[in-house]
């Protein structure tokens, strides 16, 4: 859909009434103001703050309430989707409003704490929401996503033009509750009129160089889902960046992921080892996001970014030194047949009605070989599965005299590859995904390591594609463009696993979608007359409380310690939080001497394990540790399910920390049977390792690419769940004065936390 003018909303205050029974809100047609020409509306409720922001909103005075009575109520006639549902997709099987009614239920309950029922009936009252179809399809600007919002004494309306439009209308209540958390859960008065300017709201994420795991998948589904995103792109098959073969000469031993596991032996062998994905999860995840108004492309990127089949076939890559290993020989017979066949197996894995085939960065010099393959694939999938295909721009690039099928919908990332306005004059859709502005690649140096919201709130539209000169019309397309189907934020994680960990992966796009999220809904209306100075705090308040996310590991304290064990009661938290902790497994309090009254014994099967599974940036964790001298590998000190620090006894007692599976080595030493104070704090820009209290290290991943070669700096998340290890390889020794902090520290701060116990040091 286009972006539309907006015209202000006459007032709606017939919106909701009690007791309906069929269509209870009227269209667009036969809305009227209650307010006469002339006369001054007093009380008037202001605009609530959502992201994205309401498109028209026509403010009453007073306010409804959530309470222990409220219900959600869901419209019989609709209970189990709308006529227009099907239209309002790429998925099969779309939800229905009872299906997106329950995912409404648990989100209410974990911002608010109130368990509303979901029923079934054609009443409502005024504690209720009431979730229905019949908003006016016809109306341009409304469109197929677009919902009408009533909040009046005679409770809460929701009415979509479609189940997944009124679904959007949940996520704007949705985030009214979580602002209204002071007011006890009051919402205003009002009525809105809420649709998207653009038909595409995506978040595209590269899965294949960064192994993700399926619960942080439905994480990131939720999140974007919180935006109102209506799209999430899966790219499953990847390699890192790749000079021609005579400067790598050991281009087949690279990493390469390929994220779909299938159990038929042709194509068994290309699944990745460290993380894949099988049939029933796609399935399951794909239930999981149609209930959170999601659709799914999947993308195996094709013929290039193809080391995951290259290293098996080295014959299938482009026989010369001048081509990349990555790169799939078009002219070998075998291997079209072989692209086709593995579509096959996956195609039936997904609903979506479009896949992606990739295309992008291919060898330059075979312009009109891969633009007759891009065709052949176009028609392949037309006529074997009735389905579309979209690529990444790449015509520029791929010079040549055929044409590419102009119903080849393209996402548009970079100028020297397409060109958006060619693109819409041969006739293609386009989405922005323009580099650098939609980008996010963890610890870049070209494009963007964090997204600079600022910059997106103030300066970008779904229709400018070079913000520094929006009114150039060869560079940027109109704001009604029917073509420009929208755009979104893509994550690339082009320099692998160790580059990032999970957790600040995460925090990295979360900063991002809410900006993005406005800016495809509803463009610049709201940033025109709010600015970022103010938009920002309350969407930091929404980012931090999205019912759903775990990710964020950030624990709930009534101060700045978090945790706090001296060991002096057993493993009582002296902080005020009550994050008591458990001796298990023969885990023991002993008198330790040496100025440290009472501390915890662990041997390697026992360990201590506390509520609290782990904490994000910035935190500071600090504990006297006495080790014993004799440690199994890679002794566990803490643990978490996204990683631990470890005693390496490669050749010393050396402190480790391990993220995602990957290492990061500190240099730092444990003397055995002495006292040491260890401690690491971790800020917005770096982990820093003390030791006895002095600075001596911070974590860092080195980048071996050949394009970067240099050191960066780690962003760890602290390890909290086990002090030792459940899995029966804890550090044998002594630990005292464990601390959490939930703010980062520094030196002398660390010298004050360990000065209790500072004459033990040797």
């Amino acid at each position: 859909m286009r972006r539309v003018g907006i015209t202000f909303l006459a007032a709606l205050a017939a919106v909701s009434v009690v007791s309906v029974s069929a269509n209870p809100l009227p269209s667009t047609t036969q809305l009227t103001s209650s307010q006469p020409t002339g006369t001054k509306k007093c009380h008037v409720n202001p605009t609530p703050f959502v992201i994205p922001s309401l498109q028209e909103w026509d403010g009453g005075s007073g306010n409804w309430k959530l309470n222990a009575n409220t219900r959600i109520v869901v419209d019989p006639s609709f209970a189990n989707g709308g006529a227009l549902d099907a239209d309002s997709t790429f998925m099969r099987n779309p939800s229905n409003l009872k299906q997106y009614a329950a995912s409404f239920q648990a989100d209410i309950s974990e911002v608010t704490g109130v368990n509303v029922e979901v029923v079934v009936s054609s009443t409502y009252g005024a504690n209720d929401i009431f979730l229905t179809l019949g908003a006016d399809s016809t109306d341009p600007e409304l469109n197929i996503e677009g919902y009408l919002l009533g909040i009046t004494r005679k409770g809460i309306s929701i009415q979509g033009v479609t189940s997944r439009g009124a679904f959007w209308g949940t996520r704007s209540v949705l985030q009214m509750l979580i602002l209204a958390d002071e007011r006890g859960y009051a919402l205003p008065h009002g009525h809105a009129r809420d649709f998207p300017n653009y038909s595409e709201r995506k978040f595209m994420q590269d899965i294949a160089r960064k192994p993700i795991p399926m619960s942080d998948l439905h994480e990131y589904a939720t999140l974007s889902s919180f935006y109102k995103f209506n799209t999430l792109h899966h790219h499953y098959n990847d390699n890192p960046g790749m000079q021609v073969k005579s400067l790598m000469p050991d281009w087949q031993t690279k990493y390469a992921g390929f994220r779909l596991r299938t159990e038929n032996p042709e194509y068994s062998m290309y699944a990745s080892n460290d993380t894949s994905y099988t049939k029933q999860d796609m399935r399951e995840f794909q239930d999981f996001i149609k209930a959170r108004g999601l659709d799914l492309i999947p993308e195996i990127d094709t013929p290039a970014h193809s080391l995951c089949f290259t290293k098996f076939h080295p014959n299938w890559s482009i026989q010369n030194d001048t081509a990349r290993g990555d790169w799939l020989d078009l002219g070998n017979p075998e291997v079209q047949p072989f692209l086709e066949g593995l579509w096959t197996e996956f195609i039936d894995w997904f609903d979506s009605r479009e896949v992606s085939i990739g295309a992008d960065e291919y060898d330059p010099t075979k312009g009109d070989l891969a633009r007759k393959f891009i065709n052949s694939m176009h028609d392949y999938f037309a006529t074997n599965f009735n389905r579309s295909i979209r690529m990444w721009g790449s015509d520029v690039r791929l010079q040549g005299s055929i044409e590419i099928n102009q119903n080849i919908h393209t996402d548009h990332w970079d100028w020297t590859y397409s060109s958006p306005v060619d693109l819409v004059k041969r006739g293609h859709k386009v989405s922005n995904l323009n580099a650098p502005d939609s980008y996010l690649v963890p610890r870049t140096l070209s494009y963007e390591d964090f997204i600079d919201s600022r910059k997106i709130y103030n300066l970008w539209e779904p229709w400018v594609f070079d913000i520094f000169d929006k009114t150039n019309t060869s560079r940027n397309l109109s704001p009604n463009e029917p073509l420009l189907t929208g755009g979104g934020l893509g994550n690339w994680n082009d320099f692998l696993s160790e580059s990032v960990t999970r957790v600040e992966l995460f925090d990295r796009v979360s900063r991002a979608l809410d900006v993005f999220g406005e800016k495809l809904w509803a463009g610049a209306k709201n940033s025109d007359h709010i600015s970022y100075d103010k938009w920002a705090p309350l969407a930091k308040k929404l980012r931090e409380n999205i019912p759903g996310i775990t990710l964020r590991r950030r624990p709930q304290t009534k101060g700045q310690f978090v945790m706090s064990y001296d060991f002096e009661n057993g493993v009582t938290d002296a902080s005020g939080n009550a994050y008591d902790a458990k001796l298990q497994n023969g885990a023991t309090i002993v008198e330790a001497g040496e100025g440290h009254g009472r501390a915890a014994q662990l041997t390697p099967d026992s360990y201590i394990s506390t509520p609290v599974d782990a904490i994000s940036y910035p935190y500071a964790v600090a504990m006297w540790i006495k080790p014993s001298g004799d440690q199994q590998p890679n002794a566990v000190i803490l643990e978490s399910e996204d990683g631990r620090v470890l005693i390496s006894n490669n050749t010393s007692p050396t402190v480790i920390f391990e993220q995602d599976g990957n290492q990061y080595n500190t240099q730092v030493i444990l003397p055995p049977g002495q006292w040491s104070h260890l401690a690491f704090s971790a800020d917005t820009q770096q982990t820093t390792v003390f030791f006895n209290m002095r600075r001596v290290a911070t974590v860092q991943y080195y980048n071996p690419r050949w394009d970067v070669l240099a050191n960066s700096t780690m962003l760890v998340t602290a390890p909290l769940s086990t002090i030792g290890s459940a899995k029966g390889n804890s550090m044998s020794g002594l630990v005292d004065g464990f601390v959490v902090l939930d703010r980062a520290s520094y030196g002398g701060e660390m010298a004050f936390l360990g000065k209790r116990y500072a004459d033990a040091l040797p």
